[in-house]
């Protein structure tokens, strides 16, 4: 089975990238980063991870991170159903694996979840959906709120 830190792996999830997305995207030290679309202070990350592959959104902007906090307490949403919402519309049909909200050593806040899978056309379905699903939180949206 290959790794998912091989390199024609990541290269094939890079290929299999939406335009929109692989125009925002590099692979740098084994993983692919993602700048958030609508010129956000945010990026995606891919990486091997234990058990397949490792997504993130990652930010250094505290505002950012709490915007994202306050929509979910608000609505009392929680992320793996909106996660979920999302995969259903991509067609996938399979488990939905936890989120994790933390602030890491970098001092970066990080949103992420460990993908059950290393298949390449996997990960980029559940890419696509957690890009779906954070553009709808917060001001990741990249829109000035004027009232």
């Amino acid at each position: 089975m290959r790794r998912l830190k091989d390199e024609p792996t990541m290269n094939e999830i890079y290929d299999q990238l939406p335009e929109p997305l692989k125009s925002l995207a590099e692979i740098t030290n084994g993983a692919i980063k993602v700048k958030a679309p609508h010129d956000v202070d945010a990026w995606y990350e891919l990486s091997a991870g234990e058990t397949g592959c490792l997504l993130a959104l990652m930010t250094k902007d505290r505002w950012l991170s709490e915007s994202i906090e306050g929509d979910l307490e608000h609505t009392g949403d929680e992320l793996e159903e909106l996660f979920e919402e999302e995969l259903v519309e991509l067609d996938w049909d399979g488990e939905v694996p936890a989120f994790r909200h933390f602030r890491n050593d970098l001092r970066e806040y990080v949103f992420s979840c460990e993908w059950p899978s290393s298949s390449p056309s996997e990960i980029t379905v559940a890419l696509q959906a957690m890009v779906a699903m954070f553009t709808e939180l917060g001001d990741m949206g990249g829109e000035d709120e004027e009232d």
